[in-house]
């Protein structure tokens, strides 16, 4: 890299050689069939089409340079261009990547728009049967079991499977997404564990009634912002144990479920709650439980300031929190998310910012990108898949306070995060 601390400046197409770090600047993204409106350039033919298309002037970025452009009275030596290497079929082959990358992204908001419709539909089914739960209604436990039945039956046959994330339209509808995300969580997770149908089952069933003890606990204590009391934490700290018992006094309702319930808060170096259980004495079951509502908790906290991205939750417990949880278990669900999960917003080597919209997991590192471009219509938005672009990485995770309003408005970030499979992807 030349010297970073040089400004940007206009320069001659003329000055360009490979190496530079440009921008077109009087050229709209509409009228060129280039990816990016900022860009390394690579070769010597790249240079010609940007004369063939007419630009004569752009600026030059040396912070992301790996050469500096010639001087204005430089020559370079003459550079033979075949024609047949800029032909109308080269540039109109350019244009119909760019299409399809945008097309690529219209087609990936109708699957988000499904999902959406259908995590909804969840969401209503588990209200149903949740109050159903809380009245000791035997009917609900055999309604749960065909609706953790038809979750596990996505996770297992379709290995493909990939999360989406989509807004809770209706805020009244939060109290349930979180044990939603969590049994979907939990149960990705699983199936990558290789768990048989009957674990998936009860690890789904523990995973959707975690909470269920919260019902016992006064709603303005778990409403409290602020510092609780000890008393007061000692309070919210039994929701576990009420939450097993319940489970417990309806006959027909698993017990290997309501274990789960019982040990989600404990850890593994003996500091969780309410028995204090460490290692293998809690539900290896649990463990999976425990990841799940810790990171979703961290996504999706009540104080949206305090919300993590889901790359900073998944840092943050891998490299702060790590002595609470298994460790394998752990990896296992990062392995699922990947390293950048969906909803992360990032920006990338050549300055732009974006938010990721898939993981890769052939290549986590280099996961689908929606970009923000202020030229660009948000519906014409570009999506690119790192993987196939050699020149462009993920530099940082960016949080979603840190963003400018109008980018923020543009990726449409999700102020509250959920999880569903798709099988169509």
């Amino acid at each position: 890299m030349v010297n970073i601390n040089m400004p940007e400046y206009r320069i001659s197409v003329d000055q360009i050689q490979p190496g530079v770090f440009v921008r077109l600047e009087k050229t709209s993204w509409f009228d060129h069939p280039f990816l990016f409106n900022n860009f390394m350039i690579k070769d010597d033919e790249q240079i010609a089409l940007l004369k063939k298309l007419g630009i004569t002037e752009l600026i030059c970025i040396p912070e992301k340079s790996n050469v500096l452009p010639l001087r204005p009275t430089e020559k370079r030596a003459p550079v033979i261009v075949k024609d047949t290497e800029l032909s109308q079929d080269i540039i109109d082959h350019l244009w119909d990547i760019k299409r399809e990358r945008t097309e690529r992204l219209r087609e990936k908001k109708k699957h988000l728009a499904i999902c959406e419709e259908r995590f909804n539909a969840c969401i209503r089914t588990f209200d149903t049967i949740l109050k159903g739960m809380l009245g000791g209604n035997g009917h609900s436990v055999e309604k749960t079991l065909a609706f953790v039945g038809n979750l596990s039956e996505y996770f297992l046959a379709d290995r493909e499977s990939t999360l989406h994330l989509m807004n809770v339209m209706d805020h009244a509808e939060s109290a349930y997404s979180h044990p939603m995300n969590v049994a979907v969580l939990s149960m990705m997770v699983g199936k990558e564990a290789g768990l048989s149908l009957e674990d998936m089952t009860t690890l789904g069933m523990g995973a959707l009634f975690h909470d269920i003890g919260k019902s016992g606990i006064p709603k303005k204590l778990l409403k409290k912002r602020g510092e609780l009391t000890k008393p007061e934490q000692e309070l919210i700290a039994q929701h576990s144990a009420l939450g097993a018992k319940m489970l417990n006094d309806i006959e027909i309702f698993p017990k290997a479920a309501a274990r789960i319930v019982a040990h989600h808060h404990e850890r593994m170096d003996g500091s969780g709650l309410p028995e204090h259980l460490k290692g293998d004495s809690i539900d290896r079951l649990a463990r999976i439980v425990a990841i799940a509502d810790a990171y979703d908790n961290h996504c999706n906290h009540p104080d949206q300031t305090e919300s993590l991205t889901p790359y900073l939750a998944l840092s943050f417990m891998f490299g702060q929190q790590k002595r609470f949880f298994d460790v394998e278990i752990l990896a296992m669900f990062i392995r699922c998310l990947g390293v950048y999960p969906p909803g992360t917003v990032v920006q990338l080597s050549n300055g732009a910012i974006g938010m990721v919209m898939a993981v890769n997991p052939k290549n986590q590192l280099n996961p689908s990108v929606v970009l923000y471009d202020s030229d660009v219509p948000k519906k014409e938005a570009l999506i690119v898949d790192l993987a196939d672009e050699p020149d462009l990485r993920v530099e940082k995770s960016i949080r979603l306070a840190h963003l400018p309003q109008e980018v923020f408005e543009y990726l449409s970030p999700r102020t509250r995060i959920t999880y569903f499979v798709d099988q169509n992807m």
